[in-house]
């Protein structure tokens, strides 16, 4: 698929790209629109997080096999293993489905809808308003994510005479160095200089899934958020169907009615919607392994770390501190998909109360039946979806946290 070149001027008002220049991304995107190919930079960049990634995941699951391991201590090999797991999942993703990918970002140019010249003004500044939110949950992510890199990597929490020698509480374990993340590794990790390697592996490791793959979040979520925008901007434009003076008097014939200006604009918006409903139904496809992927593994995270609290038998302010971190890396992702599908089923689905307020009770029976026709195509609301078919919204995350809960009030039970 070969498209357009999208300059900074072309973006929707207020929308920061500057996560996706800093690491190349806003490259990839432009060179594949324009040549069709995959650069150096993406190619590069998922030879790097397979190399080091992949080995990660591997070492932390044959660890069962070498080591003593109990309930407690197999919370922190999965809780580390299945952030690994995510981080190269939506590398994947991306690198799979770039084309369709490449092509939704024909959602961030603000040229993207036929909106008239008078109504462009107020466009402006519903774009302006919706990507101030998208940058305010990207800010949010990279800062969330930067500062569990850094903190992790600062104060190393695992000792590894934990995970080699000892199962059950982990503050009993006063010997011995820590390390960043868990699991095993086929070195004699207590010792230097593996340990150092194993220290500075962990730590660009998590570097790269934090920091470098976070970004991966704001790129696939600023494509939601413009959806969003530009079926809020679609709806203003709706709404504002008037019958103008210059028709003079509204007893005309049904004749010059079929022509009239207002019926031609619902046609173009008729046209402009089946775009929006095509693009939206590629994001949905595109999105859904990652939707799916992040939620799932989100609802995972969540139940270790009510496990951890419950059973850890630990008063380590700093090991909670990490353990709220992990669990708010998740929640702000989790977060970010649902309320943006939330938004956008909502802005898609206002588009039939959008009708309301136009002049259709002035109109010819031919502009109220094409008004009806789109009021039965926006009845429903365009969501993201998980598993193919469970749509994604604020719902969504309310059921995940009551589930959480359910299964703390269980293992609370339990514990008695």
């Amino acid at each position: 698929m070969r498209g357009q070149f999208i300059a900074d001027s072309d973006l929707v008002d207020g929308l920061s790209v500057r996560y996706l220049k800093l690491f190349g991304l806003w490259k990839v995107i432009n060179d594949y629109r324009t040549s069709g190919k995959k650069n150096k930079i993406i190619k590069f960049e998922l030879a790097i997080t397979s190399l080091l990634v992949v080995p990660y995941i591997c070492f932390q699951y044959l660890s069962y096999f070498h080591i003593d391991v109990d309930i407690q201590k197999a919370t922190f090999l999965n809780l580390h293993s299945i952030t690994g797991v995510q981080m190269f999942c939506k590398m994947l993703v991306f690198w799979f489905r770039i084309d369709s990918q490449s092509k939704l970002y024909n959602l961030v140019r603000k040229d993207f809808l036929d909106i008239p010249l008078h109504k462009r003004t107020v466009a402006k500044e519903i774009y302006k308003n919706i990507t101030k939110k998208s940058n305010v949950f990207c800010n949010a992510a990279f800062l969330v994510n930067a500062s569990i890199v850094t903190i992790a990597i600062v104060c190393p929490g695992l000792p590894v005479d934990y995970i080699l020698y000892h199962t059950g509480n982990m503050d009993a374990v006063t010997t011995g160095r820590k390390k960043v993340l868990g699991g095993w590794y086929p070195f004699p990790m207590a010792q230097s200089p593996y340990f150092e390697a194993i220290f500075v592996y962990e730590a660009v490791i998590l570097v790269i899934g934090g920091i470098f793959l976070g970004s991966y979040v704001c790129l696939f979520f600023q494509v939601l958020m413009c959806l969003y925008a530009q079926f809020a901007v679609l709806g203003y434009h709706l709404s504002t169907l008037k019958i103008s003076p210059e028709r003079g008097d509204t007893r005309v014939t049904e004749n010059r009615r079929d022509d009239s200006k207002m019926y031609k604009e619902l046609y173009g918006i008729v046209k402009e919607h089946r775009k929006l409903l095509s693009y939206a139904n590629e994001l949905r496809s595109v999105y859904n392994p990652l939707v799916t992927m992040i939620l799932g593994m989100g609802l995972l995270v969540l139940i270790i770390s009510v496990f951890q609290f419950l059973f850890g038998s630990t008063g380590n302010p700093m090991f909670i501190f990490r353990s709220l971190q992990f669990v708010a890396y998740q929640g702000i992702e989790a977060c970010m998909f649902c309320f943006g599908s939330s938004f956008v089923e909502t802005a898609s689905s206002d588009l039939q109360f959008a009708i309301y307020s136009s002049d259709w009770y002035k109109a010819n029976v031919k502009f109220r039946k094409a008004a009806q026709m789109m009021m039965m195509r926006s009845r429903k609301g365009v969501t993201l979806t998980a598993i193919r078919m469970y749509p994604v919204n604020v719902e969504t995350l309310m059921a995940m946290l009551q589930f959480t809960y359910s299964v703390a009030a269980l293992l609370s039970r339990m514990m008695e």
